[in-house]
């Protein structure tokens, strides 16, 4: 239900287009991590918590009894893009990393949201007076950012089990920013959920009269 053929000019070839989700109340929309979500279930269909699909629009999904109760989107990729490479702060963020930086950002975020917004340009303000280098800024920006996503979705990750799916990379920034805050943390591999989730939307399809 909801596959729409697509025209192939290899009649040995049948391609179907599966819709995303989207949702009303708040008004939100799922272009693609639903394949990952769908490889989740297929593998653990007694799931019952929280996904968490960070990246350019992090996707906190509400997962229980193989369903998508609710999602909502975070701009936080976004954010860190535009303000590293268009805003004032480019010249301040450069290249390295720092786990100490980081995790001070998201201590501040979660401690308080209200310093995100003078926080940011305390970075810029920082590297002017030569306390703090642009990996060192790299880090903290990247921590205030994420910081605040965890504060506008505390009360997913307090009251269910997080599944991130995400590269090892991100995965690993997202657990040791969720972790020490007592959340109970499993980190997936995306590229293996959406295999998962693919080989499950076509089952589904092959199934069908």
């Amino acid at each position: 239900e909801g596959a729409i053929a697509v025209p192939t000019e290899d009649g040995r070839i049948a391609v179907r287009i599966v819709s995303g989700l989207s949702q009303s109340d708040p008004p939100d929309v799922m272009r693609g991590e639903e394949t990952q979500i769908a490889g989740l279930v297929a593998g653990s269909p007694e799931f019952d918590g929280i996904v968490c699909l960070p990246g350019t629009h992090s996707k906190w999904v509400r997962v229980q009894g193989g369903r998508v109760e609710w999602f909502r989107t975070l701009m936080t990729g976004e954010l860190f893009a535009l303000l590293s490479e268009r805003s004032v702060l480019r010249h301040s963020v450069g290249e390295g990393w720092s786990d100490a930086a980081f995790d001070a950002g998201v201590r501040a975020a979660l401690a308080d949201p209200d310093a995100l917004m003078p926080g940011l340009f305390a970075l810029r303000s920082e590297a002017l007076l030569g306390d703090l280098d642009g990996g060192n800024a790299r880090a903290r920006l990247s921590g205030l950012l994420i910081g605040a996503e965890l504060s506008a979705m505390r009360t997913a990750w307090t009251a269910y089990p997080v599944a991130i799916v995400a590269s090892a990379a991100l995965a690993r920034r997202y657990e040791a920013a969720l972790a020490p805050h007592g959340a109970q943390v499993t980190r997936c591999d995306g590229e293996a959920l959406t295999l998962a989730g693919l080989r499950a939307n076509r089952a589904i399809l092959e199934a069908k009269p």
